[in-house]
């Protein structure tokens, strides 16, 4: 039976879990966020990465008993979790770029602020509890801003949130606020400018992947192979979250991943601006 923990920041559902199952050693992607190895460190354990193939799939042949992290990128690699499950029983689902994916192995976590105009908040759905209390967030700014609209807020937010080291749970204005978001328009939200995106930017995108009806991503991400298209998309000069910069050459992921940018599905005159330009 899965536990459901509501946690403040998606770095401490990493903190939690290995604390909880006493991990010594995680294997996480190269293709990650920093503040992730930085978070299991913090807690003494050691870190090995790994490499993904341009299915987003690992390349390394973990053992039975090894502890791995994995990313739903996008949350649009649902399947990939699905497949890492069966194989390995210690897997650890980041879903914070998948809030509506569902649940897999020993313990999954996703973000509300990736998704929702929250403060903090994450939920994370985990087999094994730790028999510890942890104080309630207590996060003085007003609102998550977006990064199209307040770029320097934003950061700012973001280097508030990097100087939390402890455990937390989430806030009570997030729960209230949680309680008043509709949920399903934000799927079909997400769903209907996806295809928008898609039909445009589908055939110049490096990136490959899966969308179905069941997919309601965090962003459209975008690797573009057309330098045309690429240099319009810098001259527009929008504040566009770039997911991953100078991969180094020998890196597989270099082929695919160098340069790729976040399309947003939570801002609808941005995304409409976007496509009016192409």
């Amino acid at each position: 039976m899965e536990n459901l923990i509501k946690l403040n920041l998606a770095r401490n559902c990493l903190k939690y879990i290995i604390k909880s199952y006493g991990i010594k050693q995680l294997f996480i992607p190269y293709f990650t966020c920093p503040v992730v190895w930085q978070s299991i460190r913090e807690v003494g354990c050691a870190v090995k990465f790994y490499h993904i193939d341009d299915k987003f799939l690992p390349i390394t042949e973990f053992g039975k008993k090894d502890y791995i992290l994995y990313t739903n990128y996008f949350g649009l690699f649902e399947d990939n979790c699905k497949i890492l499950a069966k194989k390995y029983k210690n897997l650890i689902v980041d879903n914070s770029q998948g809030f509506y994916s569902e649940n897999y192995g020993i313990a999954t976590f996703n973000s509300l602020r990736k998704f929702f105009r929250v403060q903090n908040g994450t939920y994370l759905y985990i087999e094994k509890i730790l028999n510890e209390q942890f104080p309630e967030d207590e996060l003085s700014f007003k609102y998550n801003p977006l990064i199209q609209e307040d770029y320097e807020s934003f950061l700012k937010n973001e280097l508030f949130l990097d100087k939390e080291k402890g455990i937390k749970m989430i806030s009570k204005n997030v729960k209230i606020q949680m309680n008043n978001v509709d949920l399903n328009f934000d799927k079909n939200f997400r769903h209907e400018y996806f295809e928008k995106y898609a039909i445009i930017f589908n055939k110049f995108n490096k990136i490959k992947f899966k969308f179905n009806e069941n997919s309601f991503p965090y962003c459209y991400p975008l690797s573009c192979s057309n330098e045309q298209i690429k240099n319009k998309l810098i001259s527009l000069n929008l504040p566009l979250l770039r997911l991953w910069k100078n991969f180094p050459s020998d890196f597989i992921e270099s082929t695919f991943l160098n340069d790729t940018v976040a399309l947003p599905l939570n801002d609808k005159s941005f995304a409409d601006y976007i496509l009016e330009k192409f």
